[in-house]
């Protein structure tokens, strides 16, 4: 009988263990403590918070537990400026909603409607124009090209936002052609879209210099272009 005894009080323990589980789960499904009171959203700039909000679909009472994070991130990720968007639980009750936007660099015309394009020559918006864009001229259809005269807006930017300002337009017939042109006629052969980062540096000494036209396709070697 001791035995017997000593077996049962073996097994009390785990059981209590599941009692305690199943109540905290039922406690966390139904508690009103554990509802959704506010929604945090960060990195945007062109986007507005309520807009993620809404896209979201996520609404203030909601069971945080229950919530379908996967849902409310790909609402998001439907908004033309998202990059890409991350949505988080903030226990008791608080969602979060990081967003990264696309870093627009050009804008192109695609049949005579704008096209706005990302650092990767990824096409994001149409129809709109936002401030401070460069003009990039290529076929819309060649990505190769688009490819190209974005990265080279994108490494221009990166390493000096004042020189960026002053780029009028990249033009790009093909992906291995870009031209970067400046005020008063000056430009800067960049060529295909390797190097990029040494490309900018390059520019942004050559046009420190006499001379409209330079070649910084080897940008160890800048040169005059004829």
């Amino acid at each position: 009988m001791a035995g017997k005894r000593r077996i049962s009080r073996r097994w009390l323990i785990p059981a209590a263990v599941v009692v305690v589980v199943v109540i905290a789960a039922l406690v966390v499904y139904v508690s009103p403590l554990l509802h959704v009171r506010s929604v945090e959203v960060e990195g945007t700039h062109n986007l507005t918070a309520d807009e993620v909000r809404d896209a979201s679909g996520v609404q203030e009472g909601q069971n945080l537990a229950r919530l379908d994070t996967s849902a409310a991130a790909s609402g998001v990720s439907r908004l033309p400026w998202t990059d890409s968007v991350t949505v988080s639980r903030s226990w008791p009750s608080t969602v979060r909603i990081d967003v990264t936007e696309h870093e627009a660099v050009g804008v192109l015309d695609d049949g005579g409607d704008p096209a706005v394009v990302d650092a990767d020559g990824r096409l994001f918006l149409r129809g709109v124009t936002p401030d401070g864009v460069k003009k990039i001229t290529a076929r819309a259809d060649d990505q190769g090209a688009v490819t190209a005269a974005a990265g080279a807006l994108a490494a221009v930017r990166q390493l000096d936002q004042g020189l960026y300002d002053q780029v009028e337009s990249a033009d790009a017939p093909g992906a291995n052609d870009v031209v970067l042109k400046f005020p008063e006629g000056r430009e800067v052969y960049w060529g295909s879209a390797d190097r990029a980062a040494d490309k900018a540096e390059a520019t942004r000494v050559v046009l420190t210099r006499e001379g409209a036209r330079w070649n910084v396709s080897n940008p160890g070697l800048p040169s005059v272009r004829e």
